[in-house]
């Protein structure tokens, strides 16, 4: 059960107040208003989207707090290109949307941020059951998270390797897993199992 303590640190988190979002920030990332078309239905309120809007493709951040309010999050990630593609619940096809208008799945592939070691819970940063004590351990959690930040502004300003869009799912770096790619969603069309 997380303490009063540790939903207060989780709050700051939530509200961007904290150092994770101000060194997004620091990198010319931004929230957006327009981001996935303004839309509560693509973005929850358990996310703090982030892009740099600028070059050809624009890289692009989610960062998804647990819905149970547990103290945990994760961060999502991708290079969002002029078009992007969504499913259409109505017309049972692809449809081509502009990037102003997609979230950070939509675009050719989004991989999770991990902290290198494999295993459980390895692309998940916090806890969600218990801890011994719950404030060190999400200091201990966020701060793994912080120290990943050099490696991803790095890896978005020099572009995600292509390769890793080819791969199928799973980790494609130390601190990647690769979640989906419009390469894994064609090949499982082919095989007829969307």
């Amino acid at each position: 059960m997380a303490t009063a303590v540790t939903k207060e640190y989780c709050l700051s988190l939530r509200s961007g107040d904290d150092e994770i979002v101000p060194a997004f920030q620091a990198q010319d990332f931004n929230r957006f208003r327009d981001y996935a078309g303004g839309s509560t239905f693509a973005v929850g309120p358990n996310c703090i989207p982030l892009q740099r809007r600028s070059g050809s493709e624009w890289p692009t951040v989610e960062i998804l707090f647990d819905k149970r309010n547990r103290p945990a999050l994760g961060v999502t990630f991708a290079l969002l290109p002029e078009y992007c593609r969504r499913w259409s619940l109505t017309e049972h096809r692809w449809m081509e949307i502009p990037r102003t208008e997609a979230n950070v799945v939509e675009g050719p592939a989004s991989f999770a941020l991990c902290k290198g070691h494999g295993g459980y819970n390895n692309g998940n940063f916090g806890y969600y059951y218990w801890a011994l004590y719950p404030r060190r351990k999400l200091c201990k959690e966020v701060g793994s998270l912080k120290s990943l930040l050099p490696w991803l502004f790095d890896l978005f300003d020099n572009c995600i390797p292509r390769t890793w869009l080819e791969r199928p799912q799973g980790y494609v770096g130390e601190h990647a897993f690769l979640v989906a790619s419009w390469k894994i969603i064609d090949r499982l069309e082919k095989q007829g199992r969307r």
